[in-house]
């Protein structure tokens, strides 16, 4: 059985190429050219194309569902707050901590937060995790 433990912290880390981003941009039919006309880009705030903020709120979804709670775990909501832009080709690490957890509802509350490869704070929100019965107290 695996144990459920306040604090706990899981990381993931992605690098999104281009390919990823033109194929988010073909699945969700968001071509907002920031992220996928390089010309365009050179030309915004940013100066260089960016990931879809969606993109990174995803790595929660790897963590979640796949590393902790993982098979079974249910995701129930998530809030992001977009600090800073991250861009393609970077390094970005997701970080989710469990800062709560509710013994009747089996329901887990972790921070998660979104980095570049120089630490700077990209995304931050909270997520609510329904954690599978094979999970003890």
């Amino acid at each position: 059985m695996k144990k459920i433990i306040i604090d706990h912290e899981i990381e993931f880390h992605k690098t999104f190429l281009i390919e990823d981003v033109l194929e988010f941009a073909r699945i969700s039919e968001d071509n907002n050219p920031i992220h996928i006309d390089e010309e365009h880009a050179s030309n915004s705030i940013f100066e260089k194309r960016v990931v879809h903020g969606v993109l990174l709120v995803s790595m929660f979804s790897k963590i979640f569902g796949t590393i902790y709670p993982g098979n079974g775990a249910i995701y129930l909501s998530q809030t992001a707050k977009f600090i800073k832009p991250a861009f393609i080709g970077e390094p970005i690490g997701a970080k989710a901590k469990l800062i709560n957890f509710d013994k009747e509802k089996y329901q887990g509350v972790f921070l998660t937060e979104c980095y570049n490869d120089n630490g700077k704070l990209l995304l931050t929100g909270e997520a609510k995790i329904l954690f599978p019965k094979s999970f003890t107290i």
